[in-house]
């Protein structure tokens, strides 16, 4: 079968790469694929996914050698979303753990027997949880 064009990974940078992993295998029940370090460019990566990469996306997080100082989120990024069967019971625990919701569970616009809510990573980022198949 010939290589077939598709999207491999997206890349976050992070300030702690551990508490990034744990927060994606916890709440999203993502696997760790794989860790690598970069000396030519100074980093440490970790691979989460639903797979093996050769078939699934995959999402790269990246922790620079010598973080900046200051973590400066950039003014185009806008979410990664999740589509979880479970998503009011993950809700349930991440309010218990205490991570910050930009938008708590509402129903859905398009069909409001499906919920929709918005979280933040550990480093800021937006991330979209849904039940929407």
């Amino acid at each position: 079968m010939p290589h077939q064009p598709r999207l491999r990974h997206t890349a976050l940078r992070v300030r702690d790469l551990d508490a990034s992993i744990e927060f994606y295998t916890k709440y999203f029940g993502m696997t760790l694929t794989r860790r690598r370090t970069s000396e030519v460019r100074a980093h440490h990566a970790a691979y989460i996914a639903y797979g093996d990469e050769a078939t699934h996306h995959a999402i790269e997080l990246v922790q620079d050698f010598t973080p900046p100082a200051e973590f400066q989120m950039g003014n185009l990024y806008w979410h990664l979303n999740f589509s979880l069967p479970n998503m009011m019971e993950v809700c349930t625990r991440m309010k218990e753990d205490g991570v910050t919701f930009v938008e708590e569970p509402t129903p859905m616009s398009m069909d409001p027997s499906y919920h929709v809510a918005f979280v933040k990573d550990p480093d800021g980022y937006e991330v979209e949880l849904t039940d929407y198949p």
